[in-house]
């Protein structure tokens, strides 16, 4: 079973409907970590033309086929609202969406109902948040559909926290901007910014320090906390690698499992690179150069955020399938590649058994498996741990 589907929903009347779901396949068909043409995806169907039949709940023809919710964990139905979804055609997917959000009802909090309104106004029959591209139909340039995409991601990210850790007045996924003052901190800003703004409050919430510590706060334990609640964004500038807290919050971002994409601004010699930077998703930055920092525009700050939430999404699902996977056996799940960092004092601890002698504690991360060089050294550095690959350990059960 998947964890999470992703459905388009749209009239057969709306030409552009096609492509929406090219373009969601794209991003979610392959979220990321791809090594050796081996990755990890959402399955993204569509509903659209008539079924031709009587539907449990919808008698008539002209529904197109129920979505089959119990074949996910969860599942996200995006609806495309064009001028005749709701309009021409209204009370024929009044029908068909009242029926669906019935059963996503019953099913507790496990699913989510997503409109993009594509027509000047809002239907008369749906009332939920609604997601509003700039133009009617799909955008044509690469900035408003990954601001589209961003939006989707965020409210899925926020829908799969358990209720008691949502935020009821500003809900969005939380991003850790990491920087270094010396060479970073406008930058940071600048992101900061243009994710609230190009957003218009439907977005991820950023944690920036210069405005997002309260007077008296005991900043390295609100850094952890802030950290461990979303993702991180590291600015890898010229000074990065030199600085003792941004060292610090990689660190921290490793040790609990957290998604990390790293935004490659240097532009100078680095005398030595930090070494734990690596094993995360790594973009080079096009900005143009101003008096010391970067000076980033809105693609490239929205890229970067595209890049962090698909990574955030990643993790999330594939710890899920993992630990289903893998259920009844005691393993410690990194969704990345280890590294000695992980294996030594990090994410990972060898339980006492393994330290008594007993039988090693796996290690599972995501296919394909390491290499060899690779993987003799990781295990001479950590011989207590059995480091397995989610199909070597599968085979193992």
């Amino acid at each position: 079973m998947d964890p999470l589907r992703l459905y388009v929903v749209y009239d057969p009347a709306y030409l552009a409907g096609p492509e929406w779901v090219r373009m969601l396949s794209t991003v979610f068909g392959r979220l990321g970590m791809t090594r050796d043409a081996v990755g990890f995806g959402v399955p993204v169907m569509h509903r659209a033309v008539p079924w031709g039949a009587d539907q449990p709940g919808l008698p008539g023809t002209q529904h197109p086929r129920l979505i089959d919710l119990e074949a996910a964990e969860s599942n996200c139905v995006l609806l495309l609202m064009d001028p005749v979804m709701a309009g021409f055609r209204e009370a024929a997917w009044a029908a068909w969406i009242d029926e669906l959000a019935t059963r996503i009802q019953a099913r507790g909090d496990k699913d989510l109902l997503v409109p993009v309104v594509l027509s000047d106004s809002s239907p008369s029959f749906f009332h939920k948040q609604a997601i509003r591209p700039v133009s009617a139909g799909l955008p044509v340039d690469d900035s408003g559909r990954t601001r589209i995409l961003v939006q989707l991601l965020n409210a899925i990210l926020v829908h799969r926290l358990p209720p008691a850790r949502r935020d009821a007045h500003a809900p969005g996924h939380g991003i850790f901007v990491s920087h270094a003052k010396r060479d970073g901190a406008a930058t940071a800003r600048r992101i900061v910014e243009t994710i609230e703004r190009v957003n218009e409050s439907l977005g991820p919430r950023c944690f920036f320090d210069a405005d997002s510590l309260l007077p008296g706060e005991d900043y390295p334990a609100r850094f952890e906390a802030a950290i461990g609640a979303g993702s991180l964004l590291a600015l890898m500038t010229d000074a990065y690698h030199a600085r003792p807290w941004c060292r610090w919050e990689l660190l921290t971002a490793k040790r609990l499992g957290r998604p990390i994409v790293v935004a490659d601004l240097t532009a100078g010699r680095i005398e030595r690179t930090y070494p734990y930077m690596g094993n995360v998703p790594t973009l080079c930055v096009n900005a143009a150069g101003g008096d010391d920092e970067a000076d980033l525009g809105d693609a490239e700050v929205e890229r970067l955020t595209l890049a962090l939430l698909t990574e955030a999404l990643r993790v999330d699902l594939w710890q899920t399938l993992a630990a289903r996977q893998l259920r009844g056996r005691a393993v410690c799940l990194l969704a990345r590649p280890p590294e000695l960092v992980d294996l030594i004092g990090g994410a990972v601890t060898a339980d006492a058994a393994a330290a008594a002698g007993g039988d090693p504690q796996w290690v599972v991360y995501p296919d394909p498996p390491l290499t060899t060089e690779e993987a003799e050294l990781l295990q001479r550095a950590a011989p207590h741990h059995l480091l397995l690959s989610l199909s070597q350990a599968r085979a193992r059960l």
